[in-house]
């Protein structure tokens, strides 16, 4: 088991954002994490990066307590992709991939062989050599999104969290970038993402963690869980799901009123 979560409870100021939520998750998967906006996704986020201390439970990662790692240590475990990634620098693709090794220096030791080695690889894996020496703010938001996904490559993490990866492309980048998370899980990483596209995890999930106020998390695979019934709950929106006859995948549309409505 890569990552396990055991009866995890945090409140803000009495408030209770999450309640013994327990769930574990294998190496090899796309995971999408839903549920609407303040139900609690980025405080897990952040209880699972150690930004955040839960009141109770435990977290685990290959069977090892987290809470006993420190930072550097929780940081060669799991890797953190944010919404978005501003650089007020004319830092290179090659430099932003390079941040990621640091995480296995010491004080003011300066990047080696290996280091360099490690950034190379990442930007091989993720397909992004030809942006080696373009300015990371000077590329498109979709070349931006693989050289954050390429820094958290060389950091060696098994694991990595991504908020909302796909929130801020347009459609053309958000495939590509989908696609790229299955490349890597295909190399053995966990990837967990949250987002509020029910496609994203129809189409490429393996599996989908539903969160939802006072019930029980909902794990499983997308076909299993996000039924209609879910999905309305969750958004309050009548939906249909349908079939893609080639593919058999599955894809979630809202029920549009019939009216016509006089402007």
């Amino acid at each position: 088991m890569l990552l396990q979560v055991k009866n995890l409870s945090f409140s803000y100021h009495n408030q209770a954002i999450l309640k013994n939520l327990s769930f574990q998750l294998e190496g090899n998967q796309s995971v999408c994490l839903l549920g609407k906006n303040g139900i609690g996704k980025s405080t897990l986020f952040k209880c699972l990066l150690g930004f955040l201390t839960p009141q109770t439970g435990e977290i685990f990662v290959e069977k090892q307590p987290l809470k006993k790692s420190a930072v550097a240590e929780r940081a060669k475990k799991i890797a953190y992709i944010p919404q978005k990634q501003q650089s007020v620098f004319s830092f290179t693709v090659f430099e932003m991939v390079l941040m990621g090794t640091t995480v296995g220096l010491k004080g003011f030791q300066q990047p080696g062989k290996k280091q360099y080695l490690l950034a190379e690889q990442a930007l091989e894996r993720l397909k992004i050599q030809h942006l080696r020496n373009s300015i990371f703010s000077e590329i498109s938001g979709g070349e931006q999104q693989l050289t954050i996904i390429a820094r958290a490559v060389a950091q060696q993490s098994k694991i990595i969290l991504m908020d909302e990866p796909c929130a801020n492309l347009d459609y053309g980048n958000q495939v590509m970038v989908l696609e790229m998370i299955g490349e890597l899980v295909k190399q053995g990483y966990l990837v967990i993402q949250s987002t509020h596209d029910p496609n994203h995890a129809l189409q490429y999930a393996n599996q989908v963690l539903v969160m939802q106020k006072n019930a029980p998390l909902l794990q499983g695979a997308p076909q299993d869980i996000l039924t209609a019934a879910t999905l309305e709950k969750i958004y309050h929106v009548p939906v249909t799901l349908h079939c893609i006859e080639e593919t058999h995948e599955q894809v979630c549309l809202p029920k549009r009123s019939r009216h016509v409505v006089n402007l």
